[in-house]
């Protein structure tokens, strides 16, 4: 069985959904750092102008050590309301926005106190639209203590995976050798984003999956 991983995200891109399609069980990296500045909390939409991040504002200040699934949402913000009409001004043109309208009025209207609930919603959505059926876990639910390269064999044992999927910019720091000694097969993503149609002239990659699903609907799969 193949395991692939991820932190959790917002509103995550193309490679987080395709890796998922690969794996016979997917998990949702919950219980490890939260990382500043990275895609945990943001990702990009397409505009006219080109992109703009959708960023969920936290509450990080001396919390430099917390795990992703323990992160607030600072609710002083409008966030929600923010995120949702910029969707809804760059996306009004795209093919299917208006058959995903209400889903994201239900994703847009809900309360959420924790970046985790957050990822697991947008997630869960971008998910159902892609059609995806690979069974889903939380890492947290494993009880690992191991850390680094280590924690990820430990997962594929408790998994009953005899293959790790990674993506590729894991190759820099993974110890290859640990995965080997376990005998597990060790295996790296080697995904390229295609062109595909979107509201706007030309092309900009490395968006957020909401982009593919909102311009290309039930065709999206073809582009994982």
């Amino acid at each position: 069985m193949i395991l692939a991983a991820h932190q959790l995200q917002y509103m995550p891109g193309l490679r987080f959904f395709a890796k998922m399609r690969t794996a016979g069980l997917f998990v949702y990296m919950d219980d490890v750092q939260y990382e500043k500045r990275e895609f945990q909390n943001r990702n990009k939409i397409r505009t006219a102008a080109g992109w703009q991040y959708l960023t969920v504002p936290v509450m990080v200040k001396g919390r430099f050590s917390q795990n992703i699934k323990d992160v607030e949402i600072n609710s002083t913000c409008a966030w929600l309301k923010e995120h949702f009409m910029a969707i809804k001004t760059n996306y009004a043109r795209a093919e299917y926005f208006k058959e995903y309208l209400p889903e994201l009025e239900r994703l847009y209207s809900g309360k959420y106190s924790l970046l985790g609930e957050l990822a697991l919603a947008t997630i869960g959505f971008l998910r159902d639209g892609f059609g995806i059926k690979t069974p889903v876990r939380l890492s947290s639910e494993f009880k690992l203590a191991s850390a680094s390269s280590q924690r990820l064999v430990d997962l594929s044992k408790a998994a009953g995976a005899d293959e790790y999927h990674s993506g590729a910019g894991a190759r820099d720091y993974l110890d290859e050798k640990l995965f080997a000694e376990s005998k597990i097969r060790l295996s790296w993503q080697n995904f390229k984003v295609k062109p595909y149609p979107q509201a706007f002239p030309g092309f900009e990659p490395d968006l957020s999956a909401l982009d593919l699903l909102l311009n290309c609907g039930p065709e999206s799969a073809n582009y994982l």
